[in-house]
């Protein structure tokens, strides 16, 4: 997918910006996820640690959803025996998705799984050019593992909310040509 899509649709997921985004309205419901946005994120970029990308709606500057990424390793023995089958003996590549968050306006509309499969195709393009193992995510409550099981993320052993979704499995979704289903327009081509 195109970060830069022609479509005539309003919602879009772009780089975060200070110049173009205002996140000071933000708010998910979760203190620690709209903390993390409008206090933190600015130095974790500038530190190399993550990328974020937001949900604007065309013409607005308000941030209305984002996630962030950042490489990270697994531990071999913190994967189930299903999950480290046939893999080294070290530690596993990784792409972390460390926040994923919608304002409360526009939860429920399916823009939670908008930004998860945008995450995902840029990881899975990722994976095309350099060595990625896995997606992880750190699961902020069980509504949230809930989430992210949906779309067949497994808990790593012994570690309920770190959940584990391998390259391969990302792959198929993306080279099957499926387009998975939503209640309405997908912010996501």
């Amino acid at each position: 997918m195109s970060d830069d899509t022609n479509e005539p649709f309003p919602w879009k997921i772009r780089p975060f910006k200070k110049a173009d985004h205002d996140r000071s309205a933000f708010d998910c419901g979760v203190p620690s996820l709209n903390d993390w946005l409008k206090n933190k994120m600015s130095q974790w970029e500038k530190k190399g640690f993550s990328r974020t990308l937001v949900l604007v709606k065309d013409g607005e500057r308000a941030v209305r959803g984002y996630y962030a990424l950042s490489p990270h390793t697994v531990l071999h023995e913190a994967l189930t025996e299903d999950q480290g089958k046939g893999l080294p003996m070290v530690d596993v590549p990784v792409v972390l998705i460390g926040r994923l968050a919608v304002d409360q306006t526009l939860q429920g509309q399916a823009f939670g799984r908008d930004l998860l499969l945008h995450a995902l195709r840029r990881i899975y393009r990722l994976s095309l050019a350099m060595g990625v193992r896995a997606v992880e995510v750190d699961a902020i409550d069980d509504s949230a593992v809930r989430f992210y099981r949906a779309y067949g993320f497994e808990p790593l052993a012994d570690q309920p909310r770190k959940l584990y979704l391998p390259i391969p499995v990302v792959r198929t979704l993306f080279e099957s040509g499926a387009k998975p289903r939503s209640p309405r327009r997908s912010a996501v081509p």
